[in-house]
């Protein structure tokens, strides 16, 4: 009997063994699979990278292996469990999307370069060499046989440094000629050139350009014929300092419409008694300007602006308090006026024209709150390259998330100040994704006043 009972501990001894054996084996196996294939993983991506691919498109992939790919040792149980190969596989075909994705933008921005001297070919043909004409014929088949993206980078590189100095000597050329064809003018070739320049500026922002067009015809038909055209150089010469002074007093009537239509938003986005009399005030401004064609029409608008300035002051100062917005620090947002406004215990302290959401991607309207704050902060896109909505990685110094799906406050350094405003939602080089973008002088101050769970209300 004791024999009996220590032969069938002795077997089952062994079938332990075994199957630790066996265990021990199969771990080893798949650990060993594992690093050999994250090895071969990495090197891919260094290699994608000496070959062009940026490394913001790799980075997430060697931060995805880092932080989710198996990690025992050959003996850890977790092997037993999944080989880690599948997870690899995935990583793969990624890596193939992100190479795939650099080299569509390579060819794109090489194809550009192409078609950037096929239209100064189109507009420039009778003044480019045959030599550089001959040489460019060439680009589309190195385009096709380019295999790396830095190949198509280089390619790029080189064709629009080839294209640049073209221009150059092109312009070199035109400029040599219509010296030599005013040489015999002396000064008045510069009086010449800054009359066409003022007309152009004048027909621009429709001002009356007081006979510059006509007294520069007329000097450039004497000079050509090589009349005298010492009276009529001196003639352009009173014009065009005329014409000047309008186009400066043009630009400051200009540089004060917009401040006062950003005091009229406010004004109507807090809803003053006086809001909108006020903002038909400022249209029939706007139109007069519009209409301005003479230094005295303009002198009467910037008269105009001056008092409605005054008046949309005056009316935003005695209104500052009172508003039924709530207690506490409360910011609202006004999508058909782009005009942000920030109050606390019912009083306006600041106001900031926006920009909101593009279309197809409006900035959801209702109440919501801030729940997350950071700075500085990196955008990445959601959408891939190949979409219309694809934005390459942005940073910014403040964010203020207000909606799930990342629905933020936060400044844009990109935009220009001018852009902000009525409008800015459907203008795509201001328009945000959904988000609101905020100017950076108050960006800064917001992100300081407002605390975690401050009231949004989008209307």
């Amino acid at each position: 009997m004791r024999r009996r009972l220590v032969i069938a501990l002795l077997v089952v001894a062994a079938l332990l063994v075994g199957a630790v054996c066996g265990s021990m084996a199969v771990t080893i196996t798949r650990s060993s699979a594992y690093s050999k294939a994250a090895v071969g993983l990495q090197a891919t991506w260094d290699k994608d990278q000496r070959d062009g691919v940026p490394v913001a498109g790799i980075k997430p992939l060697r931060a995805e292996l880092d932080a989710k790919g198996p990690h025992g040792k050959w003996w850890s149980i977790e092997w037993l469990h999944s080989d880690g190969l599948a997870f690899i596989d995935e990583l793969q075909h990624k890596t193939d999307s992100v190479w795939t994705a650099a080299m569509a933008g390579a060819q794109q921005r090489a194809q550009a370069a192409i078609d950037e001297w096929t239209a100064f070919v189109q507009k420039q043909d009778s003044w480019i060499a045959a030599d550089a004409k001959l040489s460019a014929r060439g680009w589309p088949a190195q385009l096709k046989a380019a295999a790396t993206p830095a190949q198509l980078n280089a390619l790029t590189a080189k064709w629009q440094t080839a294209t640049k100095q073209q221009r150059q000597t092109v312009q070199a050329a035109q400029q040599a000629k219509l010296a030599e064809e005013l040489a015999a003018a002396g000064g008045p070739d510069a009086v010449l050139a800054t009359a066409k320049h003022l007309v152009g500026v004048a027909d621009a922002v429709n001002l009356d350009d007081q006979g510059v067009a006509t007294l520069a015809a007329q000097l450039q038909a004497e000079l050509a014929s090589g009349a005298d055209a010492t009276e009529t150089a001196k003639q352009l010469l009173a014009a065009v300092n005329s014409l000047q002074a309008v186009v400066n007093l043009n630009d400051q009537v200009a540089a004060a419409v917009r401040p006062l239509m950003y005091a009229v938003d406010q004004a109507l986005a807090v809803g003053t008694p006086n809001a909108g009399p006020l903002n038909s005030q400022y249209q029939a401004v706007q139109a007069a300007f519009a209409a301005a064609r003479t230094g005295d029409q303009l002198n009467t608008v910037s008269a105009q602006i001056v008092a409605l300035q005054t008046a949309v002051n005056n009316e935003l100062s005695a209104n500052q308090c009172g508003h039924p917005v709530g207690a506490g620090k409360v910011i609202t947002v006004s999508l058909s006026l782009q005009e942000m406004v920030f109050y606390e215990n019912g009083c306006v302290a600041q106001a900031t024209p926006v920009s909101t959401g593009r279309p197809e991607l409006r900035t959801p309207a209702g109440n919501f709150s801030i729940f997350y704050k950071t700075s500085p902060f990196r955008f990445i896109s959601p959408w891939p390259p190949s979409s219309p909505y694809y934005y390459y990685p942005s940073n910014v110094s403040w964010v203020m998330e207000f909606a799930a799906d990342g629905y933020f406050i936060h400044d844009a350094p990109w935009e220009a100040e001018s852009d902000y405003g009525p409008g800015s939602e459907d203008n795509l080089a201001a328009a945000s994704h959904g988000c609101i973008h905020v100017p950076t002088a108050v960006m800064g101050w917001a992100y300081s006043w407002t605390p975690m769970g401050t009231p949004v209300i989008i209307n």
